[in-house]
């Protein structure tokens, strides 16, 4: 106890030293705490899906012709066919016009495969998504809306569920 008194009075007689290790220790708590805020957020808290612990991204570097497809289509069917993933899906950036509904927008979106609501283990809030069905050559593609877009784009109305949009002057049914 008497060498924390000394230490008391020592920051006492030197208020400029006290100060500049008031600020150090401060700044030093508030990275350490910012730092954490972070790596929480992105390492340590588990994602938003059921069992997304066994959740894993494969991507290949050498395709030059396919730069934004995680898999080239040949090796995704052949991942597809094995026994070493449950499931898997392929996920494609992209933009699109939306037309016909007023002023043209542009929308970014991912074009995925048909097992994506099954490997993510979830499903669209309304409408019943997309299946591997709609892969078949000659089959409508499906659009599922995000809940933001649905809401800015088409105010939160449930009737464009099953109605027909036209993404760069393709129609494709939609989902929200």
């Amino acid at each position: 106890m008497n060498d924390f008194r000394f230490a008391l009075r020592q920051l006492r007689r030197s208020p400029g030293f006290t100060a500049l290790a008031i600020l150090t220790l401060a700044l030093g708590i508030g990275a350490c705490t910012a730092l954490f805020t972070v790596v929480n957020a992105v390492i340590l808290r588990p994602l938003e899906y059921p069992e997304s612990d066994r959740l894993m991204i494969v991507r290949e570097t050498n395709f030059p012709e396919f730069p934004e497809f995680s898999l080239s289509p040949g090796n995704y069917r052949d991942y597809a066919k094995t026994e070493a993933f449950e499931s898997i899906f392929v996920a494609q950036n992209s933009s699109y016009n939306l037309t016909g509904r007023g002023e043209p927008v542009r929308v970014v979106a991912q074009r995925v495969t048909g097992d994506f609501f099954k490997v993510l283990r979830t499903a669209p809030g309304l409408g019943s998504g997309f299946t591997a069905e709609n892969e078949t050559p000659g089959k409508h593609t499906v659009a599922v809306l995000s809940h933001a877009f649905w809401q800015r784009q088409f105010g939160g109305d449930p009737a464009i569920v099953g109605q027909t949009i036209t993404l760069n002057q393709t129609p494709s049914p939609s989902s929200a």
